[in-house]
């Protein structure tokens, strides 16, 4: 074999490796959006179960206010990120929603399993908003990677792209529109 020969298989070999390296590298970031999406469904599927605890104290005190309970069309979880973005706007309406009637009922603002339900659901919020962080950092790093030049080829090669981030919380503040991006 000549010189050259060699000089390409071993080249073939480096462009081969390389492939396979940044493939793995990305499939790594990808599982872990998949796991740090999973402690995002973990809490809001608790905060879904506070909520219906709520709902529950707030319907002994509010019965004729039944059209707000019939309300609760929030799934438990979502699959994708645009599902979970759903979920949780789904929650916050219906949680401002048992507000507005706990307004009405002062009774009900000092229950005291209210006022303890309303503490477990600000602990979930921390929880969410912490969870958001990590997925929205994962999904920043992949993302990063399939934008650059050289791993882009490769993103493009196994159909890979940008996916979106979890959404921040708008309520009270400017309205931001979503990024929409294809999940992989």
């Amino acid at each position: 074999m000549s010189g050259l020969v060699i000089a390409l298989i071993i080249f073939a070999l480096v462009v081969v490796m390389w492939f396979i390296g940044e493939s793995n590298r990305l499939n790594r970031y990808q599982v872990m959006i998949d796991e740090s999406k999973k402690t995002v469904d973990i809490t809001l599927v608790k905060r879904y179960d506070t909520i219906s605890e709520m709902l529950k104290v707030a319907k002994a005190y509010a019965k004729h206010e039944q059209q707000i309970f019939t309300d609760l069309v929030a799934l438990r979880q979502g699959a994708s990120i645009q599902e979970s973005n759903q979920v949780i706007t789904n929650q916050n309406d219906v949680l401002a929603q048992i507000r507005a009637v706990a307004e009405n009922y002062p009774e009900l603002l000092s229950s005291n399993q209210f006022l303890a339900l309303q503490k477990e659901i600000a602990d979930e919020n921390e929880d969410l908003a912490a969870a958001k962080r990590i997925v929205n950092s994962n999904v920043s790093h992949i993302n990063q990677e399939i934008v650059s030049f050289p791993a882009s080829i490769v993103a493009g090669v196994k159909g890979i792209h940008q996916v979106p981030f979890l959404a921040e919380e708008t309520q009270g503040k400017k309205d931001l529109s979503d990024l929409n991006y294809d999940l992989n």
